[in-house]
Parts: C-alpha cells; sequence; structure tokens
C-alpha cells in the first residue's frame, strides 16, 4: 500500500524526530527560569502536546516504513494512536478554553483546533489504510504533512515564547 511513498514517510519522520530534539532544546535551556503561575499552568497545553504531534508523525512515518507496513497489525496501529491522538487533540483543545487566563484566539486555533483536526484527519486516513482503501496511502501522506506543518508551527511559537520569559508586568511566583 505504501510502495512508492518511502521518501516522503523517511523525510516526515526524519523532520519531526529533529523538530522533536530541537524543542526540547530550548525547553532544558529555558527550564531555569522563574515563571508566573499563569505560565506553568498553560505550558501543558502546549509543549508536551506539540511533542505528542511530532510523536505522532515519526510514529506513523516508521509504522508505514516497516517492513511489514502492509500487514494488517500495523494499519490497526496507526489507526489506535490516531485516535489516541484525536483524543488528545480534544482535551487540549477543552483546555485551552478553560485556561483562568483566557488564551489568545490564535492559540485556541493552532494549538486546539488545528491539530483536532488534523488528528480527525489522520483517524480517517488510517481507517482508510486499515479497510485497504485506494487513495489511503496518499490520505495518510496529507495528513501527517499537515500535522508536522501545525507541530513545527506550533514549535516556533513555543521556542520563541520560552526565550523571551515572563514579561516585566508579571510576577514569578516563589
Amino acid at each position: 500500500m505504501f510502495s512508492g511513498w518511502q521518501s516522503l514517510f523517511q523525510m516526515t519522520g526524519e523532520a519531526a524526530a529533529t523538530l522533536t530534539g530541537l524543542l526540547f532544546i530550548v525547553v532544558t535551556l529555558t527550564a531555569g527560569r522563574p515563571r508566573p503561575r499563569g505560565m506553568q499552568i498553560g505550558s501543558r497545553f502546549y509543549t508536551t502536546p506539540t511533542v505528542f504531534h511530532f510523536a505522532t508523525v515519526l510514529a506513523i512515518s516508521a509504522m508505514a516504513l516497516a517492513p511489514a507496513g502492509e500487514g494488517p497489525w500495523p494499519a490497526a496501529l496507526m489507526l489506535a494512536w490516531s485516535l489516541a491522538g484525536l483524543a488528545c487533540a480534544l482535551h487540549v483543545t477543552v483546555g485551552i478554553l478553560r485556561l483562568p487566563n483566557h488564551a489568545h484566539w490564535s492559540d485556541i486555533g493552532w494549538y486546539g483546533l488545528g491539530p483536532l483536526a488534523a488528528h480527525a484527519a489522520l483517524a480517517l486516513a488510517c481507517g482508510g489504510v486499515v479497510l485497504r482503501l485506494p487513495h489511503a496511502a496518499l490520505g495518510l501522506a496529507l495528513t501527517i504533512l499537515a500535522l508536522l506543518l501545525v507541530a513545527t508551527r506550533n514549535a516556533w511559537d513555543l521556542a520563541t515564547w520560552l526565550a523571551q520569559g515572563p514579561s516585566l508586568d508579571q510576577e514569578p511566583e516563589a
């Protein structure tokens, strides 16, 4: 089913792994800074899900490239992973909407609704892989590429947000 798609899945998997590593570096370098409570609460709805989106792209790409990628088990694993991603994205979207300091509208779109739509499309594409539909490989490739682009944008946003630290009008908690 994935014959001819190896280069794309290899490229997306490598990009996801590299960007995950870079995000870990940014988080590590900014970890010792004092943060206001609002930033501490909000970061769990931003950083961890972005790493999960990269991990999703990496895992789905690896399953598509695996020698047994044509069988029913990898397809079932892809579907299970995508459904877990859909649940995670829904949890994050609801969590962002419930933040006490009211997230910026762009955060709701990029960190909530964008990944939610990408994971929903990914679940549909993985369902197509399970059913061995004719264009399932194309659907899977497009959705992991979309998820990679959303996660890349979010990682960039996180890196610039974490690098600047708390604003001068916010008091860090002791």
